[in-house]
């Protein structure tokens, strides 16, 4: 994808006199005369006649100084505006500093081409349109526990709030395994593990042991639903990594279809 000229709003043209007027000018009609030769090769020759005059250079000499303001200006500015994501980057951050200044970046562009922007109307809320979706999928990017969380979530919704065998350790140390709900007197569940026990469970001298259930119909329809709600979740787990496939190839694409338009 190369850079393009960008169509320009018609009332910035007026503004710059770049009128049908001025373009006719540079027509055929008024062709003085023509020549082979390279590019500025007047100016490169040191031909006396197109020497600079002095009121050329006094406007490059002013150009200079205003350059120079506009990069004091612009520094004070930055410094600012940025200081609140510089702050939080760290040198050991990969992705998540990276992305910060990118949507910082991108906020500051809409800001400035909503207020500034001379493109023609209709291309320039394209050119926003494609920064604000660009921004949405790099925030989603930012937070990636997030894919899981939003699709697990969604899944959990749908089911009781099973409980956890917590297991406390000597040195301190505290484990979560399983998924269990309460029946009777005791929980019905599904241990974690390589070889998890799961049915009818109740607590003697302190041990989670597995027993005979008071009514094994209501223990198998429950355990039939945490295997369901188990495959759920597998699955959500799996619709998370595509939607953050799918996010990393649209900004692929928002990228390499405006990087190069977003700004004139």
């Amino acid at each position: 994808m190369l850079k393009q000229s960008q169509p320009l709003d018609p009332k910035f043209c007026e503004k710059l006199g770049l009128n049908d007027d001025e373009q006719e000018l540079y027509s055929e009609r008024h062709i003085k005369s023509q020549r082979i030769g390279e590019m500025f090769d007047d100016l490169l020759n040191g031909s006396r006649k197109h020497k600079m005059s002095l009121k050329t250079r006094i406007g490059c000499k002013m150009r200079r100084i205003k350059d120079l303001y506009y990069n004091c200006r612009y520094a004070i500015r930055n410094h600012a505006k940025w200081h609140k994501t510089m702050c939080t980057i760290r040198p050991w951050e990969g992705f998540d500093g990276l992305i910060s200044v990118m949507i910082m970046h991108l906020q500051d562009y809409v800001v400035t081409e909503e207020k500034y922007g001379h493109s023609d109307e209709e291309y320039k809320k394209m050119k926003i349109d494609s920064v604000r979706e660009t921004i949405e999928v790099l925030k989603r990017m930012k937070e990636p526990d997030e894919y899981s969380h939003r699709r697990r979530e969604e899944v959990e919704a749908k089911y009781p709030d099973y409980k956890h065998l917590i297991s406390e350790y000597e040195n301190g140390g505290r484990g979560y395994s399983g998924d269990f709900i309460a029946q009777g007197e005791g929980w019905v569940g599904i241990e974690s593990g390589k070889d998890p026990r799961n049915g009818y469970f109740e607590f003697a001298d302190g041990n989670f042991e597995l027993v005979n259930s008071p009514n094994q119909d209501e223990t198998d329809r429950r355990l039939n639903e945490i295997k369901r709600y188990h495959g759920e979740i597998n699955l959500a787990y799996h619709q998370a990594e595509r939607d953050s496939d799918s996010d990393f190839e649209r900004l692929g694409q928002l990228l390499k279809d405006n990087l190069y338009t977003w700004w004139d």
